[in-house]
């Protein structure tokens, strides 16, 4: 008898502990976490593909970044100087911006188009490196790759942008992070393609105002006064009745 009561009190005791452990974790499952959830990482996507036009690229890409981010799209060549130049020269890499436009994002979404490809002024086509070329007395290889880059709000610091998307629940995360030579880091992401240069030739474009002078047209020119029509009659008697000046007095 006394084995059976103790039996009682003991399988009562853990039906009480098993209900305030049921209670305690439906308890905890209710409470609202108060650490925001980062399992949503950054994603910045891009794409690039021929419009079907010679020398323009259409770019766009898909985020979830938030809606009128400022994304600035850039096609870069890389460019070598010929070894046969002067040694003074430095033989570091350099690069030409062949073209650059600013879109916003809408929806996650994001497109642009970029046309690489300049109208020399005896109508060929060529890069914008290529008309500068001549002017700067450089002799310069082109690497066959051109490199689109998209780069989002390169002004602004990233921590504002980190802010935003922690608020959100989404991580930044290291694959479209770059770091800058001071330290500073901003969202960018890449795409290599291999574009030839430009080849052919269209009309010679008309000289506009803008390209002669630098810019300020033919300034430095002296335009000639126009003629004088008028025939002016000099009178032959004084018409004033003002009184002489100390000049026209006899001396």
């Amino acid at each position: 008898m006394l084995y059976s009561l103790r039996g009682l009190v003991c399988l009562a005791l853990l039906f009480m502990l098993n209900a305030g452990c049921s209670q305690v974790s439906s308890t905890v499952q209710q409470l609202p976490s108060l650490i925001p959830d980062f399992s949503t990482e950054a994603k910045f996507q891009l794409r690039v593909a021929s419009s079907g036009r010679l020398g323009v690229y259409t770019v766009e890409g898909s985020t979830n970044l938030p809606d009128d981010s400022r994304v600035s799209v850039a096609a870069v060549r890389t460019l070598r100087p010929d070894k046969s130049l002067s040694e003074n020269l430095s033989q570091n890499l350099t690069y030409s911006i062949l073209a650059y436009q600013d879109v916003r994002v809408n929806k996650g979404k994001w497109q642009t188009t970029l046309n690489l490809w300049k109208v020399a002024p005896d109508g060929r086509f060529q890069e914008a490196w290529q008309l500068e070329q001549a002017k700067l007395g450089l002799s310069l290889k082109s690497d066959p790759e051109v490199t689109f880059i998209a780069t989002v709000e390169p002004t602004d610091e990233l921590s504002e942008l980190e802010s935003r998307l922690e608020k959100q629940g989404i991580k930044l995360v290291s694959s479209i992070v770059r770091n800058t030579a001071d330290g500073g880091q901003f969202v960018q992401v890449s795409q290599v393609l291999p574009i030839p240069l430009p080849t052919g030739q269209t009309t010679p474009p008309e000289q506009r105002l803008e390209d002669v002078n630098g810019g300020w047209g033919p300034r430095y020119l002296l335009i000639p006064e126009p003629p004088n029509t008028l025939k002016l009659e000099m009178p032959k008697n004084r018409r004033t009745n003002a009184p002489l000046s100390p000049t026209e007095l006899m001396q």
